[in-house]
């Protein structure tokens, strides 16, 4: 991704925990420099001080963090900027950050359509696609003046067969289809000028999000984060020229649901 004695820097937004935790600690000890973006100072403060923990194959890479939020325009460009400054180039962005209710709301999926409140749905789609695109737009400039670069798009697989519609869920439906549409249209816009785009489908990963919704029950379980960040590094090692499309990591063989039953099969 990088040429022999530049650095591999990444960015992952939703970094303060979840997936978004997993895949910056199983980068750093890939060696890259890691920032961790997200709205939580607190929470990112403690990944960070995980990320200074980890030895890492090669090299001795640098951390950092930034409290921005991914559905506001100047917080994407600052953090570009920032990232920037620091280390001097962007190799990966990874999309973490996700939403599946309101974060005001105390209710869990399913919500019937017909009853779901515009604020919900403007938050759902805020924050997962919108979110999305700010943050791979701001990127962009960069990576194209490197030559060189790779955007991995976390998205969900929304039921065990793939990305179909769920009933009762179309905010998170709907941006879920979104971040594939708006992922496929820019793999193919910037693939000539050496930047990789590609969206990555996971079925429920043992995140607040899956424990706290129904999200995990026509599964019959759930995939660990690390386990989950360790297919995406692999993804991600992948020669310049080839891209794995639109790969579904699904649990097999899982930890109990979060009501303790066991899962089925």
């Amino acid at each position: 991704m990088s040429a022999p004695g530049q650095p591999r820097v990444a960015i992952v937004t939703g970094g303060g925990g979840g997936i978004g935790r997993a895949l910056a600690l199983a980068l750093a000890k890939d060696g890259y420099h890691v920032t961790i973006v997200g709205r939580s100072e607190s929470r990112l403060q403690v990944v960070l001080q995980e990320l200074h923990r980890v030895e890492p194959m090669d090299g001795s890479p640098e951390h950092m963090r930034l409290s921005l939020d991914v559905t506001r325009e100047a917080d994407m460009v600052r953090m570009a900027d920032a990232v920037l400054d620091r280390f001097g180039r962007i190799d990966l962005l990874i999309t973490s950050a996700g939403l599946g209710k309101q974060t005001g709301s105390t209710r869990l999926l399913p919500h019937p359509t017909r009853d779901l409140p515009l604020a919900e749905w403007a938050e759902v789609i805020g924050i997962n696609l919108t979110g999305v695109f700010l943050s791979n737009r701001a990127v962009l400039p960069a990576m194209v003046r490197q030559g060189v670069g790779h955007i991995v798009n976390i998205c969900s697989s929304t039921t065990p067969h793939g990305l179909q519609g769920t009933p009762y869920a179309p905010a998170y439906c709907a941006s879920k289809y979104g971040v594939v549409g708006f992922s496929e249209a820019l793999a193919i816009e910037v693939a000539p000028l050496g930047v990789r785009v590609q969206v990555v489908l996971p079925g429920p990963v043992v995140t607040p999000l899956v424990d706290q919704t129904l999200l995990a029950r026509p599964f019959g379980g759930s995939v660990e984060p690390e386990n989950f960040a360790a297919a995406v590094v692999y993804f991600i090692r992948q020669p310049s020229d080839e891209i794995i499309v639109h790969p579904h990591v699904l649990p097999c063989k899982s930890r109990p649901l979060a009501d303790g039953r066991e899962p089925k099969g």
